[in-house]
């Protein structure tokens, strides 16, 4: 099959976060099923721009990219909106549609990522017009709690854009059971599949390397908690903090890294108390000083208010690291297989959890030793990935005999 991916990002945009990872390593496991890939993407790495060629298709790792140049028109001649919007912005892109239309001929299936941007607005339009199967992923972005965030846009968006791609589509694509409920919830009927994301465990580490230990300068009788992702308020970075604030006199061998771009100036606002250095912000971390990180942490904490299917957790299962996360990481398996456990997000429940998990440290070793074992059966990217060409396959054979 010949199959065209509509995405916002794509890597190295690591900056936008877990999508990137997961939609380029699928991408990546079609190719190496046989399939061809083509990716239309924009130049966005959240608030810079991709060093890349632009308007021309390059080679990423077997798959053929085309990131085309962002603009953002109005923000260029009104530019005080940048002032009051966080959001990485509708990602027009005028090159685009062009290049599109070049290729459409030639496409047995369009998979758009993530609604809201011109990518994949574009890329599902001509889906439809072209009568060519249209399948959609929204990767987590209609979940009630992400669409409380700039409400009223995002609701006139859905009614008078997305609603209708939504119902033409051949099929829509969930991570999880939740997922499907919020497309339901929008009052769309479509045939949907649920497809998670995956993970490669053999590219993670599960002990951090003796070199890694002393560059990433933590004592090393520390215990780890991380957090790893956007500092953004959904994501409750904040929330967890607060958690270690309680709790970290008790615990004084206890340290909290927050790892991530800082889109909101959380830092900032947090940096009035920092538990005597024992909170870190790293930044941006990604390669190896992530891998080290993963393996170094004897838990990792998601408190977030809506996910997805948490790539920021695979990792963290991958590495053998016991994960804290709340109901909107939407992944209560985790408790079922020993990983780790699920909490209420206000930080009183995180800081209980905390207390609970730190007091015994080999009860964190198992719950890691769990985790790995849960990804590791369940998490793999070749089967999911056999699932989703099945998929195509089906629809591509029902569309026919239509």
């Amino acid at each position: 099959m010949n199959i065209l991916f509509a995405v916002h990002g794509y890597k190295p945009a690591y900056r936008l976060g877990g999508p990137i990872l997961s939609v380029s390593a699928m991408a990546e496991a079609l190719v190496r099923k046989g399939h061809r890939v083509t990716v239309f993407t924009t130049n966005s790495n959240l608030d810079q721009d991709l060093d890349v060629e632009t308007d021309k298709p390059l080679n990423v790792d077997g798959v053929e990219v085309w990131y085309f140049r962002r603009e953002e028109p109005l923000k260029r001649h009104v530019p005080f909106l940048t002032y009051f919007s966080k959001s990485m912005g509708f990602l027009y892109c005028p090159g685009m549609k062009i290049a599109l239309h070049r290729i459409l001929n030639t496409v047995d299936v369009i998979h758009t990522q993530m609604p809201f941007t011109y990518p994949t607005l574009i890329a599902a339009k001509e889906a439809v017009r072209h009568n060519i199967p249209l399948f959609y992923h929204q990767r987590g972005v209609f979940d009630p709690e992400r669409l409380k965030f700039r409400s009223w846009k995002k609701r006139l968006y859905i009614r008078f854009f997305e609603k209708d791609l939504l119902k033409k589509a051949s099929c829509l694509i969930s991570l999880t059971e939740a997922e499907t409920d919020s497309y339901r919830a929008l009052g769309v009927n479509t045939p949907c599949e649920v497809i998670p994301n995956g993970i490669h465990v053999d590219q993670y580490w599960q002990e951090i390397p003796d070199e890694w230990r002393a560059k990433l300068g933590i004592d090393p009788d520390a215990m780890v908690i991380l957090f790893l992702g956007r500092l953004h308020p959904i994501k409750g970075a904040v929330r967890l903090v607060e958690a270690f604030l309680r709790i970290h006199k008790d615990f004084p061998t206890a340290v909290l890294v927050c790892a991530g771009p800082d889109e909101f100036k959380i830092q900032a606002q947090l940096g009035r108390n920092n538990a005597e250095g024992r909170i870190i912000f790293p930044g941006m971390v990604s390669g190896d000083h992530k891998k080290a990180l993963l393996a170094r942490a004897d838990l990792f904490c998601l408190p977030s208010d809506a996910e997805g299917f948490s790539i920021a957790v695979l990792e963290a299962m991958a590495s053998r690291t016991a994960v804290l996360l709340t109901p909107g990481c939407h992944f209560d398996e985790v408790v079922s297989a020993g990983a780790g456990m699920v909490v209420p997000k206000d930080s009183d429940s995180i800081a209980i959890a905390l207390s609970y998990l730190l007091s015994n440290r080999d009860r964190l070793r198992r719950m890691g030793n769990a985790a790995l074992d849960l990804v590791q059966r369940e998490y793999n990217w070749d089967p999911l990935v056999d699932k989703l060409i099945s998929v195509y396959e089906r629809c591509i054979r029902e569309r026919k005999v239509l």
